[in-house]
């Protein structure tokens, strides 16, 4: 009945740790406001002189790519040509990305930063400690199991 009780003990504390880190990231999240400027997005980077490559002229390596991709199906270079103006679009969008966070009082981001890093330590305390039945039992079957070999 004890091991049902403990197993039942690191359930119940693996699920709150889950359930705390959670409603941290929560909170966090909800704090935490994204703004975008696309229509300049290669102006931080320097790129043609610094000033700047509009959000439509990047779609242009694309277009490129698709033309070629129907034009010459069996071609590497339109599919080439099409995954980089792909990858172009995605790292504009991400490199135009400005994360604010939203204002608070000292004391709720503590009690956000409690939730999640307390939450979390918890679960992995639970998911990675052994319990101290399991290190007794195992030292008892080693003990049982030298007992029977000095026979």
């Amino acid at each position: 009945m004890n091991d049902k009780n403990e197993a039942g003990k690191e359930l119940l504390l693996l699920l709150l740790g889950m359930l705390m880190c959670g409603v941290g990231l929560y909170l966090f999240f909800t704090s935490v406001h994204v703004y975008t400027s696309f229509g300049s997005m290669f102006g931080s980077w320097g790129l043609f002189g610094g000033r700047g490559v509009s959000g439509g002229l990047v779609l242009i390596p694309l277009i490129i790519g698709i033309m070629a991709w129907i034009i010459f199906p069996d071609n590497f270079a339109g599919k080439f040509i099409c995954i980089l103006g792909t990858l172009f679009i995605i790292l504009g969008i991400i490199s135009s990305m400005n994360f604010v966070w939203s204002g608070g009082s000292l004391y709720s981001v503590i009690i956000i930063l409690i939730l999640i890093f307390g939450g979390a330590a918890l679960a992995l305390r639970v998911i990675f400690m052994p319990s101290i039945n399991k290190k007794q039992k195992s030292k008892e079957k080693i003990d049982e199991i030298s007992k029977k070999l000095e026979l």
